[in-house]
């Protein structure tokens, strides 16, 4: 087996980008981060904040390609998540580990943990996940609707944008909620689109979502303070997110993923409309 390389951007960019868009066609060899379309791969690769053909590392075997990696970090919450490793059924075992090293190696130092997720059909991800001792994430499933399909959604009154006042509230939902979340409550307001729910002058949920670069709409976080619960607060602000989020002609859809456990958020969406595309898992560890 080859050696893991770098690639050179100039001259392998359409090979490389061929081999992704190739095994992002198959949820057995996908990642959970990109698309499937070729123009919706590429589009996301090139929205990374690291510039994808600078972190991407691959396999040649008699010059042919047969393994590739990238990576991308946040080094405000300390996490890197891999994209990939790619390859085929036949070379996965030996390349996988020697390509997620190799990517890995280039992050800063104050990246202590790493992640990579896959549908759960992806079975070789999962098995390199176990060999590292990685510890497995909840199952979550992926649901998606067509962006002309939410303008039914509800209006509910209350609801408004976010705004820098609001920090320390949204801090009290979201930290307990998402522990281990890939954005910060501080980015919440910086990076996303965040809609609040207030009653009696105290915001008593929230929901946070951003365009991705593919144009499709992506819902990150929602929840609704237990005490707040089963007054058609989520309904409202899942319904406002959108009409933030979708850009009529421009958006294909809207998304989001929900972990098995939440039941009545499933339930939610569900009965908005939304249909489950596939479920997936992902896997976080350090690399020692």
């Amino acid at each position: 087996m080859g050696r893991v390389s770098e690639p050179a951007a100039a001259t392998d960019r359409a090979e490389l980008l061929a081999f992704i868009v190739a095994q992002q066609a198959s949820p057995a060899t996908a990642t959970a981060y990109l698309g499937e379309d070729a123009a919706g791969v590429e589009a996301e690769l090139e929205g990374l904040d690291q510039a994808w053909l600078d972190t991407a590392r691959v396999t040649r075997t008699d010059s042919a390609l047969t393994g590739a990696a990238l990576v991308e970090w946040d080094a405000e919450v300390g996490r890197a998540w891999v994209h990939g490793p790619w390859a085929s059924a036949e070379h996965f075992e030996a390349v996988a580990e020697p390509l997620l090293r190799a990517v890995a190696a280039q992050c800063p130092a104050s990246i202590a943990e790493f992640e990579f997720s896959s549908d759960l059909a992806n079975t070789h991800l999962a098995a390199l996940g176990e060999r590292l001792g990685w510890r497995a994430t909840a199952i979550n499933h992926a649901y998606e609707i067509a962006a002309d399909e939410v303008t039914h959604w509800p209006t509910v009154a209350g609801i408004r944008p976010a705004t820098d006042a609001d920090l320390a509230a949204l801090a009290s939902l979201h930290e307990p909620e998402f522990p281990e979340a890939y954005a910060t409550t501080a980015q919440l307001l910086e990076r996303h689109t965040t809609v609040v729910a207030e009653r009696d002058g105290r915001v008593v949920g929230y929901a946070s979502g951003q365009t991705q670069d593919d144009d499709a709409a992506y819902v990150d976080y929602m929840t609704v303070d237990a005490t707040h619960r089963g007054q058609g607060l989520a309904r409202g602000l899942v319904g406002a997110l959108a009409r933030l989020l979708v850009v009529p002609g421009r958006t294909p859809k809207l998304h989001l993923t929900v972990e098995d456990s939440r039941r009545p958020a499933i339930a939610l969406y569900e009965s908005l409309g939304m249909r489950r595309a596939f479920s997936l898992r992902g896997y976080r560890g350090s690399l020692g």
